[in-house]
């Protein structure tokens, strides 16, 4: 089942083109990974979703659903956490969970004690006393509560640190196996890469790539990093990209002839070397270096 299914949606602000015939699809049980640089179109995309937006040309379906007609019942469905984390702020955190479980008519405490735990978050205070990433806590946790069918996440990992967003990962794969469909944006590259199961990358209101996650940085080409004492003139070498020199440390991509490479290698004092499949910040910087 296609829980998000975008096809050839165009959105336009005055003169400025926010997406460009977009098709995009995210299948059940999925945590997609939405990529692209600032003004590429993925907090638009997300806010058509979510009917904050009404697209100019185009359909769009979540859930089965038309979001310009069926937003309540999608909403209901649906967690989302936003970028900007925006809630009622002369609430107590405790209040702000309370409404939460009225509004979806649930009432779970164990699973509202475990994201508290997990989390780490303080219910006594009101939502504007904590700082930018314990209200991002608070908003992972309301999204989560209600175990909901789609959960779509706007950079959701900000201003949380090291162990909190280990718990964030732990607690998105539980609900990944629990049937949830996961729809990730973010611009932790790394995060991206470990936690979903297959990646777009949006550019200028396109989409240029999109694979599953293991397959996503095969782009033909290897990352090459080695040190050397010995002068290295690669530059012009065919199959040669993205060439960083700073010293004696080499780092570039590599889709030439493997011969050609050792060839070249050989004749010099390597102290070490490392190949291997790019990373996906890598993969992001070829596209967009073009």
């Amino acid at each position: 089942m296609e829980v998000i299914k975008l096809e050839r949606v165009n959105k336009s602000y005055a003169k400025v083109r926010a997406l460009t015939d977009l098709n995009l699809s995210v299948n059940e049980g999925e945590i997609y990974g939405f990529i692209g640089p600032n003004g590429a179109g993925k907090s638009t995309t997300i806010r058509l979703l979510l009917n904050f937006l009404r697209a100019d040309s185009g359909s769009i379906s979540v859930l089965g659903m038309n979001p310009s007609t069926q937003d309540v019942e999608i909403k209901k469905q649906t967690g989302y956490v936003s970028a900007e984390s925006f809630m009622y702020h002369d609430m107590r955190v405790s209040d702000l969970f309370r409404f939460t479980e009225h509004y979806h008519g649930i009432r779970d405490g164990a699973k509202l004690k475990k994201l508290v735990s997990m989390l780490d978050i303080d219910i006594s205070k009101k939502f504007e006393q904590l700082s930018f990433g314990n209200r991002k806590k608070v908003a992972v946790a309301c999204a989560l509560l209600h175990s909901p069918k789609l959960l779509i996440l706007d950079e959701p990992s900000n201003g949380l640190d090291p162990v909190i967003r280990n718990n964030l990962y732990e607690l998105l794969q539980e609900e990944q196996k629990r049937g949830a469909t996961i729809f990730f944006s973010s611009h932790v590259l790394s995060e991206v890469q470990k936690v979903c199961t297959r990646i777009g990358l949006l550019k200028e209101g396109q989409l240029i790539r999109e694979n599953n996650a293991a397959e996503f940085t095969n782009i033909g080409f290897k990352q090459i990093e080695l040190y050397t004492d010995d002068t290295l003139n690669i530059g012009s070498m065919n199959g040669v990209q993205n060439l960083e020199q700073k010293g004696n440390h080499y780092h570039f991509l590599y889709s030439g002839s493997a011969n050609e490479l050792i060839r070249l290698l050989s004749g010099i004092n390597v102290t070490s070397v490392q190949i291997e499949e790019p990373e996906l910040e890598t993969v992001f910087m070829h596209f967009f270096k073009q």
